[in-house]
């Protein structure tokens, strides 16, 4: 084996086992948007909530999840625009509840 297959064969082994844990990422997601739902304007949990979107959306495009990547960016920005809003409009969560489920549903 080459060295760049012995490179390529780590970055298969990582990539697999990025998306055997993807799961758990998604209950932090799912547990930090309970939390914002609840809380509505409490900012720590959408700064929670925006900070996973962004690890997920780096680690996805890294592993070659280009889809997840640009879905976990997609919901990120959205977050990046409710915590410019003194008030989060529910219908702007409830978008955001979506746009969560849409992005799981990717793998």
């Amino acid at each position: 084996m080459s060295g760049d297959d012995a490179v390529q064969a780590k970055v298969d082994m990582l990539a697999k086992i990025f998306k055997g844990r993807l799961h758990v990422r998604f209950e932090k997601m799912n547990a930090a948007f309970a939390l914002c739902r609840a809380g509505g304007d409490n900012q720590e949990q959408w700064v929670e909530l925006h900070r996973l979107l962004h690890s997920l959306g780096g680690a996805a495009g890294s592993f070659g999840f280009d889809e997840l990547g640009a879905r976990a960016t997609f919901v990120e920005l959205q977050i990046k625009d409710l915590l410019g809003q003194p008030d989060k409009h529910p219908h702007d969560i409830d978008q955001i509840g979506l746009a969560l489920a849409a992005l799981q549903s990717t793998t």
